[in-house]
């Protein structure tokens, strides 16, 4: 087996391209000729002995072998950047951009990122909360920078980490599915991956259903489901006092696994970014090991 070493400043150059996706523009960000990062594009595929982009005019997209390596990357360049980050603290006016979802745990991971915010004074931190598939738009279209967002599960550009959680039917504690022809649904508007998971899994066993309450807010729908108005798709973060769980006893139908994503733009990061991917990281960590807590 041979030993190769994938220089740090080639692999930030790969990142960089595929992010920007042009080579002029991420010339510019790392301050270095067009030919430059040609050259070192080049030179990282001699290390790797695999094409890794391929360029059609404008167009550019990366191989299988490109996409497998682009995840190595950025772990490797983010303990990079925290090991420099230790000697080089954050500057005045530095600024992250932060993209919370709408649909997963928003209260949790909104209340960790404010104690975060507390403890760098000098940072201005922007926080947007969104439904997942407009979080993952808006960090494709460089309106934010770290975002934590539902996906389905295949490989995303930008995706750091994922986790996995399998989401349950929740109802009032004195909800009786029995009384409804049509299932009554508390919801999020439509492109919510839990309104998804319920909507997609009724259809397939042929259940009839109706949405009788939908919020774009975590707390409406929680009282909407306590108030006994519907059922809804929950985690364990997100069940309160006063619901309980329902499934195959009932006759519902199992709802498919949530994919829970970690992206960021590398290019975009900066220190304190390092700080924000660990807070969040470990925050999910432990709703996902203490659902109930």
């Amino acid at each position: 087996m041979r030993i190769v070493n994938l220089p740090t400043e080639l692999l930030r150059t790969f990142v960089t391209v595929i992010e920007v996706r042009n080579y002029t523009r991420a010339a510019q960000l790392l301050s270095r000729t067009q030919p430059a990062i040609s050259l070192q594009l080049q030179r990282l595929e001699q290390l790797t002995g695999q094409k890794l982009i391929l360029r059609d005019g404008r167009d550019m997209t990366l191989t299988e072998q490109g996409e497998a390596l682009a995840t190595h990357a950025r772990q490797i360049l983010r303990l990079n950047d925290l090991a420099v980050s230790q000697f080089d603290p954050p500057a005045e006016g530095d600024k992250l951009r932060v993209g919370l979802p709408l649909d997963y745990a928003v209260n949790l991971l909104q209340s960790s990122l404010t104690d975060f915010v507390r403890e760098n004074p000098s940072v201005q931190i922007e926080i947007r909360c969104d439904l997942s598939q407009n979080l993952i738009e808006a960090l494709q279209n460089d309106e934010i920078d770290l975002a934590i967002a539902l996906f389905e599960g295949s490989d995303q550009q930008y995706l750091f980490r994922q986790w996995r959680e399998v989401p349950f039917w929740c109802g009032a504690d004195d909800f009786d599915l029995d009384l409804y022809e049509e299932i009554p649904l508390v919801v999020h508007p439509y492109g919510c991956v839990y309104r998804e998971r319920m909507t997609e899994a009724l259809k397939f066993v042929n259940r009839r259903w109706r949405i009788a309450y939908s919020s774009p807010g975590i707390g409406g729908l929680q009282n909407a489901v306590c108030d006994g108005l519907g059922l809804s798709c929950l985690t364990g973060p997100t069940q309160l006092a006063g619901m309980r769980q329902l499934g195959l006893a009932e006759g519902l139908p199992n709802l498919e696994p949530l994919h829970i994503g970690l992206f960021f733009r590398q290019t975009r990061l900066g220190n304190i970014g390092h700080a924000a991917v660990d807070r969040i990281s470990h925050t999910v960590e432990n709703a996902l090991a203490n659902p109930y807590a």
